[in-house]
């Protein structure tokens, strides 16, 4: 790794999340961090460690058409992972925190403008700012450790009241804060004075191209992409599943980002159901891979389920603007988040949260009925085409950091 003071960069792009990886996170981050880089450059990437992948690396943030692609090398650093630590999120979060703080250490008066993903890089960068008054702070605000966290752990209350602690500190300290969800910007608003902006997820429209035969094209398929945690409501869809194959003869293409813990609970569930020979199971696809599974499908299913998670804390899934932008019907939980994106009857079909008869009920309506399944698809492309482009996102964004640069400085938090 090179030495911490050889780094020299004007904007920081913070996330304690691996990158890249074949899910949605690993997206965001591209778009976010591609666009701050495009407005003050040079720039850096300071990432979770990963095993896998080299602590330092220079690249070149491509986005294809889009105009916030980075011309420029960009500096992508990843935290020295602590054997010490093991498998403790929490302490590798420290470490994170940590080693941030040493980095912007030497790196004292090169920077200008910061975006950071989650309080382990907040509050080092509050504390830098002490002595670097003219920093601009941009806490983007996907999720939330004091909710999310004990989803996963159990943790001590004195514990949780410490991160909730270190979250309120970002929220009252960064200069703008960022989220993807109303839901999420009208919980944070309650909880802080600093300016809160609504600023959804995006989707690319694919390219016009031929669409290739899918294996088993005979039968009709559902699709369903992304990770597989408890709130992904997967069980509930699978239950579904086979409801409607009692009906239909039709197929599942299971794509799930990654083959992990959550994943074999998938794979037992299959199983037990026995579903193992209807339905097809993928790892890791790549965005070409996935999208030509997509435009194959029926519709996209988004079965989440209503816990904190998704009904205080808020999201704005991926999965579902990318289904639209492919023109495939997306079938999801009648849920707020899902609402700031979906119209029921217009771009798909809504259905009660943890209702597997129900959503068997709404797949096999589109699955009899294919000209009205294309036609949600296409009126939820229109959609996307006229709001949720992220050509569209990143200019605002990009319009965001424009005025937070005009903005008087803030006094340290």
């Amino acid at each position: 790794m090179k030495s911490d003071s050889s780094y020299s960069f004007k904007s920081l792009y913070c996330a304690f999340d691996r990158y890249p990886l074949p899910k949605g996170a690993s997206t965001h981050i591209r778009y976010m961090a591609s666009t701050l880089f495009a407005f003050q450059s040079p720039g850096m990437l300071y990432l979770q460690g990963d095993p896998q992948m080299p602590s330092w690396q220079q690249e070149t943030l491509s986005l294809g058409s889009n105009p916030y692609e980075v011309s420029s090398a960009v500096s992508i650093v990843r935290h020295q992972l602590n054997p010490s630590s093991g498998n403790n999120v929490l302490a590798k979060a420290l470490d994170y925190a940590n080693q941030l703080g040493a980095l912007l250490r030497q790196n004292r008066d090169t920077l200008t403008l910061a975006q950071f993903r989650d309080p382990w890089a907040g509050v080092p960068l509050l504390d830098h700012r002490k002595d670097n008054p003219a920093l601009k702070l941009v806490y983007e605000v996907n999720a939330l450790p004091s909710i999310e966290l004990p989803i996963h752990l159990s943790l001590p209350r004195k514990t949780l009241a410490k991160i909730s602690a270190w979250e309120q500190r970002c929220l009252d300290g960064a200069d703008l804060i960022v989220t993807p969800s109303k839901l999420t910007a009208a919980g944070l608003e309650k909880r802080t004075s600093t300016p809160v902006v609504y600023l959804p997820n995006g989707a690319e429209l694919p390219p016009a191209e031929p669409l290739r035969q899918a294996e088993d094209a005979s039968l009709p398929r559902l699709i369903y992409f992304g990770a597989a945690q408890r709130w992904q409501g997967l069980r509930d869809l699978l239950k579904a599943f086979a409801l409607v194959r009692q009906q239909l003869e039709v197929r599942l293409d299971l794509c799930l980002s990654l083959e992990n813990r959550q994943a074999r609970q998938v794979k037992a569930w299959l199983k037990s159901m026995e579903l193992e020979d209807c339905v097809s199971l993928h790892f890791g696809l790549d965005q070409a891979s996935l999208r030509q599974k997509i435009q194959a499908a029926s519709a996209s299913l988004a079965p989440l389920t209503p816990c904190r998670r998704n009904m205080l804390q808020g999201c704005c899934p991926l999965k579902v603007l990318e289904s639209m932008a492919c023109g495939t019907a997306v079938i999801a939980s009648d849920l707020p988040v899902i609402r700031e994106l979906v119209t029921h009857e217009e771009h798909g079909l809504l259905v009660p949260p943890s209702r597997p008869s129900e959503l068997a009920r709404a797949c096999i309506e589109l699955l009899s009925q294919p000209a009205k399944a294309k036609d949600l698809g296409l009126k939820g492309q229109q959609r996307v085409t006229e709001q949720f482009q992220w050509q569209q996102i990143c200019a605002q964004l990009s319009d965001l950091y424009h005025q937070l640069s005009q903005s008087p400085m803030q006094a340290s938090a």
